[in-house]
């Protein structure tokens, strides 16, 4: 590859890997802070657990919204409106004098954060040549990845100099400091963007190629999601063992998904995406039905709950970018939708997967069900892309 490329990609794909950062660390940073929240401002743990459920709200609403706004604004625009705005509302966070204005501002900051979720890869996708774009989605993989592993013990670190308004203070400061360098990237429309082409929900719902690898992408992130909120309670009632044991597993997770995340781009070029999405796929149902069968024999350790997570995130590392990618294979009219309706549909798959498996943690059992649930996504997931769909460009 010319050098010119690479610098080219690197340019583009940095900044906008560190705004999707400073955009989940709204979340990730501020978990730890949470109790010190409760005890400072006197209020329940339901009240203070709501400020972390109303950001996800916000979060998962605005897909959509800034789907309408990419075309009507361009990148450059939504990302100085989305930035200004989650400053605006750290701001307004650190400042709040009672939770009702607090809440308030944690539903604005999940809206502000969407607007990383939905131009980030769009532009990467619209921008990077085809040998480049898998090597950018990965790249911003990789920060999806490490935030929510580094983001709350940061954010205990940062409890130790400050209190719950220090967190929104440094969240307000990141989001200035990246602001200038993403704006500078962003281009002001999308590369080939022809506003005559019909950009309708409707028209992108109605390209099979699309709905089957954004379905088939977002039950594998459910699957993901739907392990990842369960762990904690499986971990401790089904092995026995404590925060600390989810932690590790945390931490075995993200190195499995950065290094599957470094080879993707190599070997999707290699094997082409169809492999590499099939192989990624039959690794995750074979770990899964493999963690499966321990549980219902009742032989399911910690050792093959860390072989599957690592085996899970290391798949999920090589398949993910390449599914992204080719669902995002749409004209650039209809891109900032495709994305927001993709977004919208993992968050969709991770909250039911994780409410369905729900009622039956607690007990010695848990393992079970939990793995059931995962697999079911999971061989959902695979057979969407066994045949891989054909993709159709404008």
């Amino acid at each position: 590859m010319p050098s010119g490329s690479v610098n080219a990609s690197i340019r583009t794909i940095l900044p906008l890997a560190f705004v999707t950062g400073v955009s989940m660390a709204a979340m990730d940073l501020y978990l730890p802070a949470v109790p010190a929240l409760q005890v400072g401002m006197g209020i329940s743990i339901s009240l203070a657990q709501a400020t972390v459920a109303v950001f996800l709200v916000g979060l998962a609403a605005a897909q959509l919204l800034w789907g309408e706004w990419l075309n009507r604004l361009g990148p450059r625009r939504c990302m100085q409106i989305g930035l200004a705005l989650l400053a605006l509302t750290s701001l307004g966070c650190a400042l709040a004098p009672n939770i009702e204005t607090l809440l308030v501002m944690r539903l604005l900051q999940g809206l502000a954060a969407a607007a990383a979720t939905v131009v980030a890869p769009t532009v990467v996708r619209a921008t990077l040549a085809d040998a480049d774009v898998v090597r950018g989605i990965a790249a911003i993989s990789m920060v999806e990845a490490i935030v929510p592993a580094a983001g709350p013990v940061l954010g205990a670190l940062l409890l130790q100099v400050t209190n719950w308004r220090g967190t929104f203070w440094v969240l307000a400061g990141l989001s200035l400091l990246v602001l200038p360098w993403v704006v500078k990237i962003a281009p002001r429309q999308l590369p080939g963007l022809d506003l005559v082409h019909d950009a309708s929900y409707a028209a992108i719902l109605r390209n099979r190629s699309y709905v089957r690898l954004a379905l088939s992408h977002a039950l594998c992130i459910g699957a993901l999601l739907t392990f990842l909120a369960s762990a904690p309670q499986l971990l401790q009632h089904a092995l026995g063992v404590g925060a600390d044991a989810f932690a590790l597993l945390q931490v075995l997770g993200v190195s499995s998904f950065m290094l599957g995340a470094s080879q993707s781009g190599r070997l999707a070029k290699r094997l082409g995406h169809a492999r590499v999405v099939r192989l990624g796929a039959s690794a995750q149902v074979v770990a899964c039905t493999l963690a499966l069968a321990g549980a219902s024999l009742g032989q399911l350790t910690y050792a093959a709950v860390a072989a599957y997570w690592m085996c899970f995130c290391g798949a999920l590392a090589i398949r993910g970018p390449a599914t992204f990618v080719d669902a995002l294979a749409v004209p650039p009219a209809q891109m900032g939708r495709a994305t927001a309706l993709l977004v919208l549909a993992l968050l969709a798959a991770g909250a039911l997967g994780t409410q369905l498996v729900a009622p039956f943690l607690g007990g010695v059992d848990s393992a079970v069900p939990v793995f059931c649930g995962v697999l079911v996504q999971l061989l959902a997931s695979a057979a969407l892309v066994w045949r891989y769909p054909v993709l159709l460009k404008a």
